[in-house]
């Protein structure tokens, strides 16, 4: 069971902060268009770390804001490997986003 949605908050922002720790950031929007890709991660028009800022965490908040119950069984950890190949400086990134996906397990 996904936990409390403090906890996927605080989850939410410590990813925010490995992400600009890694220097992953960005502080320029992709255009709307980009955003709006139907396949997943928007592997077609964004970086894996732009998917993190500008989709993920967007909607994850939303859903904290505004729904009763979180998502099931989140998957983010082997997308997380493949785009962050042996780069030592995103393990810190690739440790938070394990840490979501071990928080929303169904056991």
């Amino acid at each position: 069971m996904p936990c409390s949605h403090k906890e996927v908050e605080i989850l939410l922002k410590k990813l925010q902060q490995s992400l600009q720790e890694a220097k992953l950031w960005s502080n320029v929007v992709p255009p709307s268009k980009a955003l709006q890709s139907l396949l997943p991660f928007a592997v077609d028009t964004l970086s894996f770390e732009q998917w993190l800022q500008f989709i993920f965490i967007p909607k994850m908040r939303e859903l904290i804001n505004t729904e009763p119950h979180l998502p099931k069984n989140l998957k983010l950890l082997p997308m997380a490997e493949q785009s962050f190949q042996s780069k030592e400086e995103q393990l810190g990134v690739m440790e938070v986003i394990r840490q979501i996906d071990l928080a929303f397990a169904v056991l």
